[in-house]
């Protein structure tokens, strides 16, 4: 039967291409793209049509892609000139403009190089000229230079004069001060032709040198490899006390909890510089720029199976642990626009795959995009590459939207609380006696906690608490006693004070006011407000180990302990995360799932991202299973080609190495089968509950004690089309039953049935295919006797089932 269920492409679903709408940008030339908040901003540049250089800018609203020209209120400073190949950097909601190319008066040609400071504040949308005084320190004029944030300091690297000769020097602004504070001298012809500078967030791992060595096959081993299987959970001792290696330097970064690496700001955050020239054989560098203009070189220990090509024109980014490089790549054979990670712990390169996405249309300008761990690249799908870069413009009637978090590159958690902390809050956890809350698990056993903490970082919780009570005003007997005396004074003043004038009883009428209003605006004189709950317990539907990994979590604001991190407990905290709107576990179960995804681990990450809705997570699942299905084909293959070399050199070994092939397929080969269709990138897609109930049946395997897991289980594995374990197990032995039901004396065991049946008789053996016939009278070697047609007892079947296996010889068609 045809499968009737349409094919699409992974690629397609990691990145989507939309047209942008309104007063979109026209195609420029040497422009300034950059993301803040969930808006791109572009800046100046020179028109492609007529090679007039502009100081306009351009909005783009990534919630509705609608573009929109923007004119500086009156009370602005006056824009910068119009100018091109600038550098625009990030600092804290602000848009810092220097140098680049522009118009001038005074030469021959029209144009000059600038040095000019000039600040975007988006918040306000005014531009402002900060006063900065000549130094010493101060930067020759420049276009096309590289520039980057770190510590509250702009460095400006590179560049061309008007000449264009390159400038080898490196320079400091201070950004509090908007002073320039330092130079240094840089020998490297580095540009934005050729080269990036992009700033590492704090607490990004840094590579160290001296934990960075190549051994004799050219491989590059890292101080991170070395703690590589405490990110799994093997040993929770040498992730907690992986700082304490003798001699690890400051520079290198820890697994600072139990299988995590969250950022913290207390480490340095360099400047990363990339370059790549002499693009037909490629030359790759790589130096790591401190804040007091500190350079190592780190060219010789980039490495990965494939290595990025010459890329012109390339962009610079990072998210979380990784360095995203892209930009135009040139060839005889093709032309498209390429982007790759580096992983900044082991430098290690790998590309993006996106398929055919970036083979057509003109794509020629990509930007970060951290907020949503996407990667935007702006183009126009209708043009041709090659003409478009041969006049150097951009083109912004189209954006594509590449999903980074599917390849494993996305921002990591913030650390929220020290370790300090963390621990005082598993202790609190520990002490019944700080308790006034009682939670009884689906084990039926009772976890003291305190409401108050609960109530603080749960809001479910917190919504339950308010209907659960009850406001009681207490009022002491002395209090009581001591207003009844206050009353008697009060009416004695009042007849003492008849004989007064007429003139002052009106004041003591507004005084009397005054008072009750006062006293009925406080809760009684003396009275105590007491807030009882009215239920000390709580039924929670989870096991126990769940549980208390949520509250584990709950008292630390992590996930730190080593019961977390086993893959069923990390699932089950994803679905309570998503259940009950926890984005903080959110953000901490999808981090740990993606570090602990694997071939083994892949089916209930699958199932557990399509129930949480983590649409990056499932299609990164969804990889590795197809990665798992090709290494098994593979297998498959190699066995074959054994049995079929062992068929030419010995005939009689046919039947036997027929026989071993199904015993020697891997257990996973379940993920296999006919549920995923892998031509190069693309897979079937089936509707969403049988996609579901599909990853549910493949992560059968797993002991998850679940109820949300099992119970979805139960309701999927029912419907149709879901296939069950019997019914895989079926397709995959129907070769083999059929072979088998030909041998002469012996009984058949049935695996979907788990019982012996007696052999096939001529009738049932007509009613297989014709092929299959023929192919075992060709392999009948020696006459057998032909099957028998009555039941005889068990011992003797079993004894003919055993010498069928042992004499491996087909019997002649029946006659």
């Amino acid at each position: 039967m045809p499968s009737t269920m349409q094919m699409q492409s992974i690629s397609g679903i990691i990145t989507q291409i939309h047209a942008t709408l309104e007063e979109v940008p026209p195609a420029l030339v040497g422009s300034s793209v950059n993301v803040i908040g969930n808006k791109v901003y572009v800046f100046a540049g020179r028109l492609a049509t007529s090679r007039k250089m502009t100081n306009y800018l351009y909005i783009l609203d990534l919630h509705t892609l609608v573009w929109t020209r923007h004119i500086p209120p009156p009370d602005s400073d006056k824009p910068p000139m119009a100018r091109y190949f600038h550098s625009a950097s990030v600092y804290k909601n602000q848009l810092i403009i220097f140098g680049g190319m522009g118009y001038s008066r005074l030469s021959n040609d029209g144009l000059c190089v600038l040095d000019d400071i000039s600040v975007l504040d988006v918040n306000t949308m005014c531009w402002t000229l900060p006063p900065i005084q000549p130094s010493l320190y101060s930067p020759q004029s420049r276009y096309a230079h590289l520039s980057s944030i770190a510590e509250d300091k702009l460095i400006v690297v590179g560049g061309q004069d008007l000449d264009n000769n390159y400038l080898d020097e490196m320079n400091v602004l201070n950004l509090k001060n908007w002073e320039w504070e330092q130079v240094k001298t840089f020998e490297k012809h580095v540009g934005a032709y050729r080269s990036v500078a992009v700033t590492a967030p704090p607490g990004t791992r840094v590579p160290n040198n001296s934990y960075m060595m190549k051994n004799e096959e050219g491989n590059t081993t890292a101080v991170e490899e070395i703690n590589s299987n405490t990110i799994t959970g093997e040993n929770e001792n040498d992730a907690i006390n992986s700082n304490n290696l003798n001699g690890a330097s400051h520079r290198t970064s820890t697994v600072r909890q139990f299988g995590s690496n969250l950022q913290t700001p207390d480490e340095p955050n360099p400047v990363y510089l990339y370059t790549n020239y002499n693009f037909a054989d490629v030359k790759r560098e790589l130096q790591l720029i401190y804040s007091t203009t500190q350079v190592e070189d780190y060219s010789n220990l980039m490495n990965g199976s494939v290595m990025p090509p010459g890329l012109r024109f390339p962009t610079g980014h990072t998210l979380g642990n990784h360095l995203i490089l892209a930009g135009t790549y040139l060839s005889p054979q093709s032309q498209s626009y390429t982007i790759w990670s580096l992983d900044l712990a082991k430098l290690t390169w790998s590309r993006i795959e996106t398929g055919t996405v970036f083979n057509s249309g003109s794509w020629n300008r990509g930007v970060l995009y951290e907020d949503e761990n996407k990667f935007l690249v702006f183009g126009n799908t209708n043009r041709n590459l090659l003409d478009d870069y041969n006049h150097r413009q951009v083109n912004f009637d189209h954006i594509a939207m590449v999903d980074l978090e599917a390849f494993g590159v996305y921002s990591l958690p913030k650390l929220t609380c020290s370790s300090l902390a963390q621990e005082m809050g598993l202790r609190l956890l520990n002490e019944p006696a700080v308790s006034d809350f009682h939670i009884i698990t689906q084990d039926n056993l009772s976890i003291p906690v305190n409401s108050a903490v609960l109530c603080q970082r749960w809001p479910y919780f917190a919504n339950l608490m308010k209907d659960n009570h009850e406001t009681i005003i207490k009022q002491p007997m002395s209090k009581r006693s001591s207003v009844v005396i206050e009353e008697k004074e009060e009416e004695e003043k009042e007849v003492s004070s008849a004989t007064s004038s007429i003139a002052e009883v009106p004041q003591q009428q507004q005084q009397q006011q005054q008072q009750q209003e006062e006293q009925e605006q406080e809760p009684e004189d003396g009275g105590q407000e007491l807030v009882l709950i009215k239920s000390h317990y709580m039924s929670f539907p989870y096991p126990h180990t769940v549980v208390i990994a949520l509250l584990q979590f709950i008292y630390t604001d992590n996930l730190l302990t080593a019961q977390q991190y086993q893959p069923h407990i990390l699932s089950q905290l994803l679905l309570l995360s998503d259940m009950y709107d926890i984005p903080r576990l959110r953000e901490l179960s999808t981090h740990a799932l993606h570090q602990m995804l694997n071939m083994s681990t892949a089916p209930l990450i699958f199932e557990t991202a399509a129930l949480s809705h983590q649409t990056s997570l499932q299609i990164r699942a969804l990889k590795m299973m197809i990665a798992a299905k090709k290494m098994i084909q593979q297998q498959q293959n190699l066995q074959q080609q054994v049995v079929r070399s062992r068929t030419v050199s010995s005939p009689n070994a046919t039947s036997s190495s027929s026989m071993e092939i199904p015993t020697s397929i891997s257990p996973t080969a379940s993920l296999s089968s006919s549920s995923y269709n892998n031509n190069n990138t693309s897979f079937e897609t089936p509707p969403v509950s049988s996609r579901l109930s599909l990853a549910a049946t493949t992560a059968s395997n797993y002991d998850t004690n679940s109820p949300t897991l099992q119970s979805f289980r139960t309701s999927t594995t029912s419907r149709k089309p879901s296939l069950s374990v019997n019914q895989r197990s079926n397709y995959g032995t129907a070769n083999t039953n059929h072979r088998a039901s030909t041998f002469s004396g012996a009984t058949l065991y049935s695996p979907s049935r788990n019982t012996y049946s007696p052999p096939a008789t001529p009738h049932q053996q007509r009613s297989y295919p014709a092929s299959e016939i023929d192919i075992s009278s060709q392999r009948s070697t020696s006459p057998t006797t032909p099957p028998h047609t009555k039941p005889a007892k068990e011992k003797k079947k079993k004894k003919a089932f055993l010498e069928a296996f042992d004499i491996c010889c087909l019997p002649k068609s029946s006659t």
